[in-house]
């Protein structure tokens, strides 16, 4: 049984982890960005189905090496290619 305080510090646990998430995404969507002004730029297709295989088989691998339920994993990769492949295709058809 934990204490307020031991339950406010685990809060604030889920706090920063949630911070990194965020700051993760960031960066992420700021390569992104960069990928679909390469890609319309050289006349390239924004979605790459063979890339995405890859990223799915990559995050199963970490996820079970992380103790990180696959289900989760990959419903938060596909929240994260969806808001990706919203923005190259953005950027593409500009």
């Amino acid at each position: 049984m934990t204490t307020d305080g031991e339950l406010d510090d685990l809060r604030l646990a889920v706090d920063a982890a949630d911070a990194a998430l965020m700051d993760a995404m960031a960066q992420r969507l700021a390569a992104v960005r960069a990928i679909g002004q390469w890609k319309r730029a050289h006349g390239a297709g924004a979605v790459d189905p063979a890339r995405e295989a890859s990223l799915r088989a990559r995050w199963a691998e970490r996820a079970a090496a992380a103790g990180v339920p696959e289900a989760m994993a990959a419903a938060v990769l596909g929240a994260v290619l969806d808001g990706c492949r919203a923005e190259v295709a953005r950027l593409v058809d500009a």
